[in-house]
């Protein structure tokens, strides 16, 4: 399963989902060690501070300087400070280096800030793919 997900993710962004229990975040784990052991850089993100934490990485809001946004008005708000100018700047330094982007619990995820995350992408230079893992059958967004 792991190679097949590594060879689709070569060509595409991937949407995985499934069940509680099938094994998801097992996949999602062996993946990051297959990204390491490669050295390539993969970031896994959870869209709460638990689902980050389970799966050894950082929350959307954190990774993505989104702070306590909830839309585009308010992020680009946030965008004029110069601190934060400073965190953008870093992270378009950081996606240019990274290779897959794994975003868990997806079903968690707003609309609005899947907006603000793909403003953060298309404002940068990441060319990598994105891994989205969850089921929509679970948890609604918050």
């Amino acid at each position: 399963m792991l190679d097949k997900l590594e060879k689709i993710l070569a060509y595409d962004n991937v949407f995985l989902s499934g069940g509680a229990g099938v094994g998801k975040s097992f996949l999602t784990n062996e993946l990051i060690k297959s990204y390491r052991k490669q050295k390539k850089l993969a970031i896994a993100l959870g869209s709460s501070a638990l689902s980050a934490f389970n799966i050894g990485g950082v929350t959307l809001h954190s990774f993505f300087c989104l702070g306590y946004c909830d839309d585009m008005m308010k992020l680009s708000a946030l965008d004029r400070n110069q601190k934060q100018k400073e965190k953008l700047t870093k992270l378009k330094e950081l996606l240019k280096t990274i290779e897959l982007i794994i975003i868990d619990e997806i079903s968690m995820v707003s609309a609005s800030v899947f907006e603000m995350i793909g403003f953060r992408l298309k404002n940068s230079q990441f060319n990598g793919k994105i891994l989205v893992v969850g089921d929509f059958f679970q948890l609604p967004p918050v």
